[in-house]
């Protein structure tokens, strides 16, 4: 589980290789979506993690 503080951009996805399962649960304001992550700067990212 993790908890974010009020107004902390994150982000968050499953990967090539492990699937995630994401529930928000938000008090008085929604969630406020930003940028739409690509095919490949996430498989540029995973390929990163990868390595780990």
């Amino acid at each position: 589980m993790i908890q974010c503080a009020k107004d902390t951009e994150h982000w968050h996805a499953s990967s090539k290789y492990h699937d995630v399962t994401y529930l928000a649960i938000y008090g008085e304001q929604p969630t406020v979506w930003t940028e739409v992550l690509t095919r490949d700067a996430y498989d540029e990212v995973a390929e990163q993690l990868s390595k780990n």
